[in-house]
C-alpha cells in the first residue's frame, strides 16, 4: 500500500512521435536501471521525511519527475536522505536528460533504447555501466559534473556518435569497454582533477593531449603518433575509430588498455 513516505511511479509510453524523459533530482539516492519493454518509467519514491516527494509532469511526449519541497518535513531530511528506484521501458527509443544535485546515483543503462543523454552531477558520485549494446543509434552522450566522482563503464556499448565531458574538481574514470559500432568522437575537459581513461587494446583509438598544467602517464599498448597516442588496432588502421581529445587543466591524466 502507497503511504506518503513510499510514492509509486508508473507512467506508460505515450503515443506522441519524439519522446523525451527528465528527471531532476536533488539530494537523494537513485538508481536507474533497464526494466522491461513496458512502461516507460516504474519504480518507487521513498522520503521517510516527507519532505521532498517526487512530481510526475507529462506534456505530450515530454515527461518530468522531480521533487516538491515541504518546509514542513525539511528537519526529518536529518534522518536520512530520500531514496529513488526506476526501471526504464525499452519498447521505444528516447532522449534522457538527468539532473542531480549531492547525491549518490547509479545509472545501469545497458539494453536502453536512448536516443540522447544529458548527464548534469552537482556532487557527490554517479556510477554509470552500459553493460548490454544500445539498440539505438545514440546522437550524443553530454555529462557535465562539479564536485562529483564519476565511473562511466562500457562507453563502447552506449554506441554514441558524439561525447563531452566537462569537470570541475573531482575524479573521474572513464572505460570505453564494449562494442564500437561506428565512428565516436569524445572532447573532455576538466579542471583540478584526475582522470583515467581505459580502451580495450582490440578498439582502434586515437587520444590527443592537450598541453596543460597536470601530469600524464601513459600504459603499455599506445604508439605515439602524429601528436597523438593511437592503439595497435588504430595504427593497423582498423574500424570503426575512436577519437578521444582530452585537456585536463591541473591534476592527472592516465590512459591504459590494461
Amino acid at each position: 500500500m502507497e503511504t506518503p513516505a513510499l510514492q509509486r511511479i508508473d507512467v506508460p509510453f505515450p503515443s506522441a512521435g519524439a519522446l523525451h524523459l527528465r528527471i531532476a533530482l536533488g539530494a537523494c539516492r537513485l538508481r536507474l536501471a533497464a526494466g522491461a519493454g513496458e512502461p516507460w518509467l516504474s519504480g518507487a519514491c521513498s522520503d521517510p521525511s516527507g519532505a521532498l516527494p517526487c512530481k510526475v509532469e507529462q506534456e505530450e511526449g515530454t515527461v518530468r519527475l522531480s521533487q516538491q519541497v515541504r518546509a514542513s518535513g525539511v528537519l526529518g531530511l536529518l534522518s536520512g536522505l530520500p531514496s529513488v528506484e526506476l526501471a526504464l521501458g525499452r519498447s521505444r527509443p528516447f532522449g534522457l536528460a538527468l539532473e542531480s544535485g549531492a547525491s549518490e546515483v547509479a545509472l545501469d543503462l545497458g539494453g536502453v533504447p536512448l536516443s540522447r543523454l544529458a548527464v548534469k552531477q552537482g556532487a557527490g558520485r554517479l556510477s554509470c555501466d552500459f553493460a548490454e549494446p544500445n539498440p539505438e543509434a545514440m546522437e550524443s552522450l553530454t555529462v557535465e559534473s562539479g564536485a562529483a566522482a564519476l565511473d562511466l563503464r562500457n562507453l563502447g556499448n552506449a554506441g554514441f556518435a558524439e561525447m563531452t565531458l566537462q569537470g570541475g574538481a573531482a575524479a573521474y574514470q572513464l572505460d570505453f569497454g564494449g562494442t564500437l559500432r561506428r565512428d565516436a568522437r569524445v572532447a573532455i575537459t576538466t579542471g583540478v582533477a584526475v582522470v583515467r581513461l581505459h580502451v580495450p587494446a582490440s578498439t582502434a583509438a586515437r587520444i590527443a593531449v592537450e598541453p596543460a598544467m597536470g601530469s600524464l602517464e601513459v600504459g603499455d599498448g599506445f604508439l605515439k603518433k602524429e601528436g597523438a597516442f593511437w592503439t595497435e588496432a588504430a595504427v593497423a588502421g582498423r574500424t570503426p575509430a575512436l577519437s578521444i581529445a582530452a585537456r585536463v587543466a591541473l591534476g592527472s591524466l592516465r590512459i591504459s588498455t590494461g
